[in-house]
């Protein structure tokens, strides 16, 4: 049997915000241009993250958008092996507490989803709700907290501005994405995804307007994937521009 993880008592929670209005009016902003121009990594400002205070084992940068994002309208579903069993009672305590969150009973019923790149997300692409045709800011946005985040841009000659690299250990594909908010082309590399995930992503396009937004998490960065980006993988681009 596993046995369930103590309370967190409250006065152990970490505080959060130091400026619970300027830092998640900051971090919205971050999230707003992420989805504005997919596949640009954004930085979160730094005044945010030296007063921000969080449980240990997940990204500030998951922290913030979990702070920002949520309230006591949302439901929100934590993916198994997020993170050890101890630590993620602390995780979903500090949720509650700092935004009223409401914890999903299913993938099925959430407005929001937290999960590790390296965790098969691409399982709960197929179980969180996309939405209605009327109604598809009704699907629901994952997070997925990621090892790397990599991006490039290609010009109008389809020549990108550095070389395509990964570490060696990191199966990781290179992705093409191309739709609102990309002037040519944006390049993208989550390190811990599979090519399961991308081709999951990929098969949701013929459902849009309904589907699922999604947000990477890496350290103080992130990057979004709105569910109007469409995605070539491993696209063979040049590595750099041969008249430089």
């Amino acid at each position: 049997m596993i046995a369930t993880p103590a309370p967190v008592a409250l006065a152990d929670l970490p505080r959060g915000f130091a400026h619970t209005a300027h830092d998640s009016q900051a971090c919205f902003r971050a999230v707003l241009e992420a989805m504005a121009r997919p596949g640009r990594v954004q930085v979160l400002p730094a005044e945010l993250l030296r007063g921000l205070r969080h449980p240990d084992g997940l990204s500030p940068a998951l922290a913030a958008v979990l702070l920002t994002l949520t309230d006591a309208d949302t439901r929100v579903h934590w993916g198994e092996g997020l993170c050890p069993p101890t630590t993620l009672a602390a995780w979903r305590a500090f949720g509650r507490f700092h935004t009223g969150l409401v914890e999903a009973a299913t993938p099925a019923d959430a407005d929001f989803a937290f999960t590790l790149a390296a965790q098969r997300p691409e399982a709960l692409l197929a179980a969180l709700p996309l939405g209605e045709d009327e109604t598809p800011h009704h699907g629901a946005t994952l997070v997925i907290e990621a090892a790397t985040l990599r991006a490039l841009e290609e010009d109008a000659q389809g020549f990108v501005n550095q070389p395509l690299s990964r570490p060696e250990a990191d199966p990781t594909p290179w992705v093409r994405l191309t739709g609102p908010g990309i002037q040519f082309a944006h390049g993208l590399a989550v390190g811990g995804l599979s090519r399961a995930f991308w081709l999951a992503r990929q098969a949701l396009e013929e459902h849009f307007p309904r589907g699922i937004d999604v947000l990477f998490t890496c350290g103080d960065r992130m990057a979004a994937l709105p569910r109007s980006t469409r995605i070539e993988i491993d696209p063979g681009w040049a590595p750099v521009d041969p008249r430089s």
